[in-house]
């Protein structure tokens, strides 16, 4: 796939969220806690005194602006979050947010060959036309432990 810098907004299957000043692209197959993700990171990151929204759930629109992806909600499910076996709710949201982290949510499968101790480039990923966006592959399903960890990576990554 190709995509200009200017093209028209290209949609994605994936929740994002907008914690402080970093945008967060949450990626994974259907039922993999993306949702959940999603909305424990806000509470996690709103609890300690810092602004957090979701962007979108499901479906995340993006634009290549200026060598950043901004990511903003799909309009027709704009404000609405999915509570599994509850349904869609109205949910506070932020419009748009700049990408600062890809997060995949994988399968125990999928991780078999995720390194304990990934080297810097394996932090990393190429998205649409950006190159060396920071990337975590997290276990799908284990929410506590990914909020942990995206959240002391945005720390780590925020204070150098």
């Amino acid at each position: 796939m190709t995509l200009q810098s200017e093209e028209a907004p290209f949609p994605v299957s994936a929740n994002a969220v907008a914690l402080g000043e970093s945008g967060v692209l949450i990626r994974g197959a259907s039922g993999a806690g993306k949702s959940s993700l999603a909305l424990a990171l806000v509470e996690a990151w709103t609890r300690r005194g810092d602004f957090a929204r979701l962007v979108g759930d499901d479906r995340v629109l993006v634009r290549i602006r200026g060598g950043r992806a901004l990511l903003s909600p799909h309009r027709a499910i704009s404000g609405l979050a999915e509570w599994r076996g509850i349904g869609l709710l109205d949910q506070d949201y932020e419009k748009c947010a700049v990408l600062a982290l890809i997060v995949d949510l994988e399968s125990e499968s999928q991780r078999a060959d995720c390194p304990r101790l990934p080297e810097p480039k394996e932090l990393c990923s190429d998205f649409l036309v950006l190159h060396d966006v920071p990337r975590l592959r997290l276990p799908a399903r284990e929410t506590e432990r990914s909020v942990a960890a995206i959240m002391a990576f945005l720390h780590n990554f925020s204070t150098k």
